[in-house]
């Protein structure tokens, strides 16, 4: 590793340059006079039909410097910058909305904050998006109670076969960025590299697809244990865990759940397997656990015969996964089963929470007990997740609200529900902790899909009714008789009377289409960001001595947090501060009152 001296009188000062996984260390180096000039460049390069609302940013630099672009669009202005210091720049710009002529301007800063601006600004026309792209409706908006960020969300146009759309919407409604490289309805993140992971068309693996709408990689899983869409979920410990579904012969399994004295028959059951592969050999495969060795195999609520065509009689339909690194475990969701499970991963069940009737003597012990107030019991839910708290929170569809051989609740007058239990282990109960339905003033029936995750930074919670075909009790449209869906992404406070400060309407009410169908929205999340912001070091730290005292400077992404460290000796460091936020460039500043009276000081950065 290199070494700089610079003398100051009698004292010494000693910096490092080199990094240290992510801590960033920099060499003190004379400011410099000469401003840093663009030799190639730049040039913008549309992405075209994978991602119309992107391109990429293309120049050369004869010194290493940052990019910041500065773009206005005839109706608003925006700056983005990129900290990724060199000489040869490529970066993906996002951000564009549709139908808009945007001006860009881009300006070049070294490491001594000498800038150069770019004399011609670029050009880029975004256009409308296709006619079957969905309609979206702005209903609520509180900007100022609203988790940051964008929602990013994969519509399906129900009238139009085969368009799907992955689309990510500012706080206000406005389009930011669309792709239609997804083909199917399917569970679709956003990895900590900015970039997009979800199933393959052939249920044969997993893809990533960076923003340009590109594929950068795919992972084929055994071809013995195919991916079911509804779940893809990269764990901390190097796997992925994806749901897997294959058919089995069951005896005494009932032919109705309408008539409880209806005969029992051998039938043709699809059966749910957890599975858990390699993150970089996916062919690897490293655990599969059958749900149906767990569960009795002939309990089933009213919804395995609605679909029998895809998956034949389905008395489990597993749709969500949670790895609880807490202890070791995995929980699932059944939606055939109105209820979610917890396993160990030797395969041995925890607990049971849902309904308790029609469960045999030997499912008896797992089954959790209500507490406190008395609450509903979850009924063909989705995506339940842990949050920081440790409780569980999920997308309670509310399917007939019923047991097989009960009366159920019509869908005009049932309702769906965002809602969190709290789960005594020790104990084996279960207690209800919030929810929202809406129903005092806006009371929405999905039967199918949904999530509700809760926002880390606000707490409040974004609920997807996916799929809403009542709303108070109405269909969404008097036109269609196609029996229409519309979406909802509603972002609510998590408060016991929680307030509405998000509400997303993903429909076209004007529409006088007999056969007008709607959307779907199987999930939506509430991204931090359209771009990745990475743990990385910091190149240009620089350190000056004013009156006797060391003036650290250094320019980087404002999102992450920054410690500064010294050390007289290179062994030991010790944390002195954070360093102060001059303006929205990502420049930072620290002085060191302690650095008087030491000969010789080492400073680095942690990156947070």
């Amino acid at each position: 590793m290199k070494t700089m001296t610079i003398q100051d009188g009698a004292k010494g000062f000693r910096f490092l340059r080199g990094m240290l996984r992510t801590m960033a260390v920099a060499a003190l180096v004379a400011p410099c006079c000469e401003a840093v000039t663009i030799l190639d460049g730049p040039t913008f390069v549309a992405a075209g039909t994978n991602a119309p609302l992107a391109g990429t940013l293309s120049l050369t630099t004869d010194v290493d410097s940052m990019v910041s672009i500065y773009v206005s669009d005839g109706v608003e202005d925006w700056q983005r910058d990129f900290y990724d210091y060199g000489t040869n720049h490529s970066e993906i710009l996002l951000g564009f909305k549709p139908d808009r002529t945007n001006q860009i301007t881009v300006t070049v800063r070294d490491q001594f904050r000498n800038t150069s601006t770019f004399a011609q600004p670029l050009t880029f026309v975004t256009g409308l998006p296709p006619a079957t792209f969905p309609g979206i409706i702005l209903v609520t908006n509180y900007p100022s109670q609203m988790e940051p960020g964008y929602t990013m969300f994969s519509a399906e146009n129900i009238t139009v076969k085969g368009a799907y759309y992955v689309t990510m919407v500012d706080y206000s409604g406005q389009v930011v960025w669309y792709s239609s490289v997804v083909k199917t309805p399917s569970d679709i993140r956003q990895m900590t590299n900015g970039n997009l992971f979800y199933p393959t068309y052939s249920g044969l693996g997993f893809t990533e697809a960076n923003m340009l709408g590109q594929t950068v990689q795919t992972w084929t899983t055994p071809r013995a244990y195919t991916v079911d869409s509804h779940e893809d979920l990269i764990t901390d410990h190097g796997t992925i865990l994806y749901l897997s579904y294959s058919k089995q012969e069951v005896p005494d399994f009932p032919s109705s759940a309408t008539y409880s004295n209806a005969p029992l028959e051998t039938a043709d059951v699809s059966y749910d397997r957890v599975v858990e592969v390699s993150y970089t050999n996916a062919s690897l495969l490293l655990n599969a656990w059958s749900l149906l060795a767990m569960l009795d195999p002939t309990r089933i609520n009213y919804l395995p015969f609605m679909d029998l065509s895809f998956y034949g009689i389905d008395p489990e339909h597993a749709n969500a996964i949670i790895d609880d690194t807490n202890d070791n475990s995995i929980i699932v969701s059944l939606r055939n089963q109105d209820a979610i499970i917890k396993f160990s991963r030797s395969g041995q069940l925890q607990w049971i929470l849902g309904n308790p009737q029609n469960w045999g003597a030997q499912w008896q012990p797992y089954l959790l007990t209500k507490v406190g107030p008395p609450f509903e019991w979850n009924f063909a839910q989705h995506a339940p997740t842990l949050t920081p708290q440790g409780t569980i929170l999920c997308f309670d569809d509310g399917n007939d609200r019923a047991e097989p051989w009960q009366p159920i609740l019509p869908d005009q007058d049932n309702y769906s529900r965002a809602v969190e239990f709290s789960v005594d282990e020790t104990n084996m109960t279960v207690s209800l902790v919030w929810q929202f339905s809406g129903t005092n003033y806006d009371r929405l029936y999905c039967g199918l899909i949904g999530n509700a995750p809760m926002l880390p930074q606000t707490g409040n919670v974004l609920v997807d009714f996916g799929a809403v075909s009542w709303e108070n009790g109405a269909r969404p449209s008097r036109y269609s008789t196609n029996t229409p869906t519309e979406v909802r992404l509603k972002e609510v406070t998590h408060e016991a009377n929680p307030s509405v400060v998000f509400d997303l309407e993903l429909f076209d009410p004007g529409n006088t289409n007999i056969n007008y169908a709607g959307y779907e929205v199987y999930r939506a999340y509430r991204i931090p960001d359209l771009y990745a912001h990475p743990a990385v070091p910091v190149p240009d730290l620089t350190v000056q001595m004013q009156g006797g005292e060391a003036l650290l400077q250094f320019t980087a992404d404002p999102v992450r947090d920054y410690v500064v460290q010294s050390s007289t000796d290179l062994a030991n460091w010790f944390d002195m501060g954070t360093p102060t936020l001059e303006d929205e460039d990502g420049d930072f500043s620290y002085i060191d009152t302690a650095s008087s009276g030491l000969s010789t000081v080492y400073y680095r950065l942690v990156t947070q």
